[in-house]
């Protein structure tokens, strides 16, 4: 796990790293005899395709490349078609990788810890080690299934009702008759924070958590730290609500 101490020491290495793959994969080549007379190299030239591919997917991945993730994911595991794979690799992808290089910031720090101290103990528990593996989408969708449980819990706790998603924001914190009062509803300004934070809690449940959204749900990492805070702050304000 990197350390506010180490982050400056890994940062060339990333760099070098990630600019090292796309070389090898344009420099990657084989005889077309060798590839299809025998199937004993053709299999190695496989696995080993696959190993370069596989590489520059999971760097991909960490730094939030989705249409080249999306591209790398279908290219693998190269089963006999080496020839057309090593084609889209160096005429498509690896360009579209250098330009994307150029213009991206590989050596910048992932969040070190006080960014996870920063955020609800029990979102970072859950964001954190996706987040880390490269898995930003799934670090998002974790996130706001919490927030979703955790108001879901209350709500069967205190009126036996099983709800989800939207359906439960709007139920649960309706400014009308709420099950879970965020202000003591006496003044207008009470009453506009508990209907802002019930638009708020139903559209993160429509627009972030719902399975429809999420299946195309694949941030960039920056993007995905900025929805992982809402998400924090959502669970942080059902900690402060109103006790009966």
């Amino acid at each position: 796990m990197r350390t506010a101490g180490t982050v400056g020491h890994m940062a060339p290495s990333r760099s070098a790293a990630v600019a090292a793959v796309p070389d090898e994969l344009d420099q990657f080549k084989f005889g077309l005899n060798t590839y299809y007379d025998d199937p004993e190299p053709q299999g190695v030239i496989d696995r080993v395709l696959s190993g370069k591919i596989d590489s520059l997917l999971a760097f991909c991945q960490l730094l939030g490349w989705s249409e080249l993730t999306a591209q790398l994911r279908g290219l693998t595991p190269v089963q006999g078609n080496a020839v057309q794979a090593l084609e889209v690799l160096q005429r498509f992808v690896i360009p579209e990788a250098r330009g994307l290089l150029a213009t991206t910031d590989v050596g910048a720090p992932s969040p070190t810890q006080w960014f996870w101290d920063f955020v609800h103990p029990r979102i970072g528990a859950l964001a954190k080690p996706r987040f880390e593996a490269g898995f930003f989408g799934d670090s998002v969708e974790a996130s706001f299934k919490e927030v979703n449980e955790a108001v879901k819990r209350l709500v069967k706790d205190s009126a036996g009702r099983e709800l989800d998603g939207a359906a439960l924001m709007n139920t649960a914190f309706s400014p009308q008759s709420p099950i879970i009062r965020l202000t003591k509803l006496e003044t207008d300004s009470d009453r506009s924070e508990q209907q802002g934070y019930m638009q708020i809690m139903a559209g993160s449940m429509i627009g972030i958590r719902n399975p429809k959204a999420h299946a195309n749900l694949d941030p960039p990492s920056s993007k995905a730290l900025h929805l992982i805070c809402l998400a924090s702050l959502l669970l942080h304000r059902l900690d402060e609500r109103q006790h009966p």
